[in-house]
């Protein structure tokens, strides 16, 4: 009887599907390979199994969504869900396809494939939806509130899909009315084109900008002294290059923008701020990461970033100091006198300054620092 049983199981186990067996795997994707160009988040009614997102391939060939990850976020990129295709997706060239949250019964005529209660409900009021092959982003847009219940937002229909330029808000609208005044929707299908900014929607006039929360233009919020405060800052990351890597971070008192600020540092190296015609924002009691680049498999995997800029960060021992200002005027300004630390970021805590604790880390590579929250307390 016994050697029965065990030819018994080691047959189970031969005729095992090995493709539930294998955790799905992804390699060679790049930025862009696919694009986000719509989606709704608030549907009319109840969310729950009727939200939906829109994904184009611009490539030549046919690509499949199997190993990729599909996530979601609130805009500050907290309270991340995710889910895996762990089944064959297909995704014919110049073509489109529709995710939704289905979670009984049959697919709707206009989702393509459900990813279920994974990501649980997407943010009504804006919030962060992307694609990513372990690492590589293929592709993320942060989208805000649209007018009203059953509309949904979507990428401008004049332009060719782009995973780099739907990073713009100016490029996203809330999906026009179609002639017969029919659904303001379009899944499967390409976009309608925005209306043409005009009056208080333009956001192009002297002293405003787009808020990304809202979509709409208004004033910019212009920081006075005392109302931003440096941080954290890494001159010497480990995991990519000091011109990949390198970044800073600001806390914010009170609600301001940081369009036309400049940041500085000792030697002469100066940025100013801005990324027209979008509000550069920060909520009071938040922190914003300034950085070389935005794409986090470039960049050592840092979260969203808020400013770009471009001079270098010196690592060596000497004096020296990072300074904000806006027409002139001082903002803010840190000091320091230690050579860098290659993966570790340095920190302040009011007057007190101490690298970065071991126990925060980012990035795939484990990098210390908390960059975009708040620090872990110095050592005593």
């Amino acid at each position: 009887m016994p050697w029965v049983l065990a030819a018994l199981m080691f047959v189970g186990s031969a005729c095992e599907d090995p493709s539930r067996s294998e955790e799905p795997t992804c390699e060679g994707w790049r930025p862009g390979d696919l694009v986000i160009t719509e989606l709704l988040p608030d549907p009319e009614g109840t969310d729950t199994g009727q939200e939906w997102m829109e994904l184009y391939n611009p490539g030549r060939a046919a690509v499949d969504l199997r190993g990729l990850m599909l996530y979601s976020a609130r805009v500050d990129g907290s309270q991340e869900r995710a889910y895996l295709f762990e089944e064959s997706v297909p995704v014919a060239a110049k073509d489109y396809v529709v995710l939704g949250d289905v979670r009984a019964g049959e697919l709707p005529v206009h989702v393509d494939h459900s990813y279920g209660d994974a990501l649980r409900v997407l943010g009504n009021a804006g919030g962060v939806v992307g694609l990513r092959c372990a690492e590589v982003v293929v592709d993320e847009v942060r989208y805000s509130k649209t007018s009203r219940a059953g509309v949904s937002r979507g990428y401008d229909g004049r332009r060719v899909p782009d995973a780099f330029d739907n990073d713009a808000p100016d490029g996203w609208c809330d999906t026009p009315a179609s002639p017969d005044g029919g659904v303001r929707a379009s899944p499967g299908a390409p976009n309608a084109a925005c209306p043409e900014p005009s009056g208080a929607d333009a956001g192009v006039s002297p002293g405003t900008c787009l808020s990304p929360r809202t979509g709409l233009a208004r004033s910019v919020s212009r920081p006075l002294p005392g109302d931003l405060v440096f941080t954290e800052v890494m001159a010497d990351p480990k995991a990519v290059a000091d011109a990949q890597g390198e970044w800073v971070e600001v806390y914010a008192r009170r609600d301001v923008d940081l369009n036309g600020v400049t940041l500085a540092n000792e030697s002469g190296g100066r940025t100013v701020l801005d990324a027209p015609p979008r509000c550069l924002e920060m909520r009071a009691g938040t922190y914003a990461v300034l950085a070389h680049g935005d794409e986090p498999s470039l960049n050592g995997g840092l979260p969203p970033v808020l400013g770009i800029f471009g001079f270098g960060l010196s690592n060596t021992a000497g004096a020296h100091a990072l300074r904000l200002s806006l027409e002139g005027v001082m903002l803010a300004e840190a000091t320091w006198t230690g050579a860098a630390v290659p993966g570790v970021s340095r920190q302040w805590e009011g007057t007190r300054e101490c690298l970065a604790p071991d126990g925060g880390r980012y990035g795939p590579a484990g990098e210390r620092g908390t960059p975009g929250q708040e620090n872990l307390p110095c050592a005593p």
